[in-house]
């Protein structure tokens, strides 16, 4: 009977509850140069479920090999979803996630550039360790052969 006082078919008006995505970029595969990998942009707890999202390289939009799942809900009511882009890591490349969302008051932008890691100067120290070793154990072994055979012969 209370709605009967705003007239007929009066609803009063629910504010919008929005929640703003986070993201979060990453590599599906162990990151290799010139090696064909895959991008994840991981967006979580967002309300309502339409999103935007873009890619960049190097400041300039790809949507070749870009992709975007459909979203699926959290038990919290939010939402997450997420996109991927298919790319081939180079040194010096900078790959952006940007995410439009009703939530957010500017476009949130996750950046992701590959780790450039030294290949002979991180595993150098394991193969000269390993070598040392070898040459020091055969090394031994000569010397035990030889004054076996020396020790023999005396007798």
């Amino acid at each position: 009977m209370e709605r009967m006082k705003f007239g007929k078919g009066a609803v009063p008006s629910i504010p919008q509850v929005k929640d703003a995505p986070e993201s979060i970029i990453y590599p599906r595969d162990e990151e290799e140069l010139g090696v064909e990998n895959t991008l994840i942009c991981f967006l979580n707890h967002f309300y309502p479920p339409p999103i935007k999202v873009n890619w960049t390289k190097n400041g300039l939009e790809v949507t070749e090999g870009a992709y975007l799942s459909r979203y699926y809900p959290n038990k919290d009511g939010t939402f997450h979803q997420f996109s991927t882009l298919s790319f081939t890591p180079q040194e010096g490349d900078v790959y952006a996630c940007t995410v439009e969302h009703t939530a957010l008051k500017d476009p949130k932008t996750r950046f992701w550039e590959p780790e450039v890691s030294e290949v002979s100067g991180s595993s150098a120290g394991p193969a000269v360790f390993c070598g040392v070793g070898l040459t020091l154990g055969l090394l031994g072994v000569a010397t035990g052969t030889f004054l076996i055979i020396k020790g023999n012969q005396r007798n």
